[in-house]
């Protein structure tokens, strides 16, 4: 539910890969059966990296992760939470995902 924005900075002996969370996300498309459900959790506020904790998502970082998946559901997920410039602010809402992946 919650690894992603750590994807790729190297905490948890990952390779640096600035798309790391973007490559999971696509990898995880062949995972989840085509129209099937993924809950996601990710923090989210003005785009940034925290080195090396983790990333925060706004409109931008969180646009590119979920371009291949429909978001079904993001209770709790507004504008105001997206453009919120702190990084120690804390807010990671659930997101539900339909994976768009056609099926083989």
């Amino acid at each position: 539910i919650s690894s992603f924005e750590h994807d790729g900075l190297g905490r948890y002996g990952d390779e640096l890969d600035p798309n790391g969370d973007l490559t999971a996300m696509h990898d995880m498309e062949s995972v989840i059966k085509p129209d099937g459900l993924l809950l996601l959790a990710v923090p989210v506020g003005k785009d940034l990296i925290k080195w090396n904790a983790h990333r925060k998502y706004g409109r931008t970082r969180l646009s590119a992760l979920l371009s291949n998946w429909t978001l079904v559901a993001h209770p709790g997920l507004s504008k105001h939470r997206l453009d919120d410039p702190s990084p120690d602010t804390h807010f990671q809402p659930v997101l539900v995902l339909k994976n768009r992946r056609p099926p083989a």
